[in-house]
């Protein structure tokens, strides 16, 4: 019987390419493993729809189908320290004058196509730390806000680029910036999501990834500037403003982000976002 391939999903962000680069090695010797690129919410999809069987995508995609997923232990993207610098609430005016400008312009606020976890962090946010009154929530491909006179959520390396220089007459709100203001806690991002139904086989060769993983993840505080020098970054960012971007994501999930993520679902709960806050079910590896 041919061994069956464990299909692994990429976030085609600079978040996950350090984690990526280094279980590229893996992935290459390994003939039962493959990887699949996509945006968090095309990852969401994937897994749901049984396409793909692990990945690093929207923390909210498990919060809201427990049944259907299980966590890897100990890995996430989240934020090291704020600002996390992409994932970010772009305006035309500063957030004090929000309300003032939705009231006059209209009450649309653009959620992005490509984060759950990043347009419920916002609708969350508005609520209860901002306490501004209700948006008429409407969604946007991602790179296309710019073209509005709406605020936006944006996030990725668009985002990124949008933090280091800010377009003209925007004004740059880093959401994981704004919700350890709220809660003293990281936010999680995005976490490392198994998809129900794996095979022994895959659960084999899912463990020997995770292994790698946490290899991975304990030496690259130690490999980070060679790594940013050593080339794979895209031009429009110099190495210096990668490497601090970097040091400010985290692939923990220790207690704190834990606890984050609970508290993250008890808001989503209250705004009916989700049915109920789930416990956490980890992959067993």
């Amino acid at each position: 019987m041919q061994h069956p391939t464990l299909r692994i999903g990429r976030i085609a962000y600079l978040n996950v390419w350090p984690l990526f680069t280094l279980l590229a090695p893996a992935i290459d010797a390994n003939p039962h493993m493959d990887c699949v690129s996509g945006h968090p919410s095309e990852l969401n999809a994937a897994l749901g729809r049984g396409e793909i069987d692990v990945a690093p995508a929207s923390a909210f995609a498990y919060l809201a189908n427990p049944e259907g997923f299980s966590l890897l232990p100990d890995l996430s993207i989240s934020a090291a320290v704020a600002p996390i610098q992409s994932v970010l609430l772009v305006s035309p005016v500063p957030l004090d004058e929000l309300e003032g400008y939705l009231c006059r312009t209209g009450d649309t606020v653009l959620l992005s196509q490509a984060s759950a976890s990043s347009n419920a962090l916002l609708r969350v946010l508005w609520r209860f730390h901002w306490k501004l009154p209700d948006a008429a929530w409407s969604m946007t491909a991602p790179g296309t806000g710019l073209y509005t006179d709406r605020p936006f959520v944006e996030i990725g390396d668009t985002a990124l680029s949008y933090y280091l220089d800010p377009p003209a007459g925007r004004h740059i709100i880093d959401l994981g910036e704004a919700w350890h203001a709220f809660t003293g806690l990281p936010f999680v991002f995005a976490a490392w999501i198994v998809r129900e139904g794996l095979g022994a086989a895959r659960r084999e060769t899912l463990s020997g990834m995770w292994n790698r993983l946490m290899e991975i993840k304990a030496g690259l505080p130690h490999r980070l500037d060679e790594l940013v020098e050593s080339g794979g970054r895209p031009d429009w960012i110099e190495a210096k403003a990668l490497a601090n971007y970097l040091r400010g994501v985290s692939y923990d999930l220790g207690p704190d982000r834990q606890a984050s993520l609970l508290l993250f679902a008890h808001h989503c709960r209250e705004l009916g976002l989700l049915d109920a806050v789930p416990g956490l079910r980890w992959q067993m590896v």
